[in-house]
């Protein structure tokens, strides 16, 4: 939703969008990395690839539209 308010050419920025995501789910990782057998980092770089296609999805979704 935020892309559709900037400028095509300044549309990176949307990922800023997704910040405030990423820190809440942060804040849960212990719960989360529990899922990983207790691996942080698995469970980190799991979030961190989700965030991204996230990010890719609503990218392209909004470029079509």
């Amino acid at each position: 939703m935020t892309a559709s308010y900037l400028p095509s050419d300044k549309f990176a920025w949307t990922g800023g969008a997704l910040l405030p995501l990423f820190l809440l789910l942060e804040v849960f990782l212990k719960q989360y990395a529990a899922l990983f057998n207790g691996d942080r980092n698995a469970a980190r770089l799991t979030l961190a690839g989700a965030l991204v296609a996230g990010f890719y999805a609503a990218w392209f979704w909004l470029r079509s539209v």
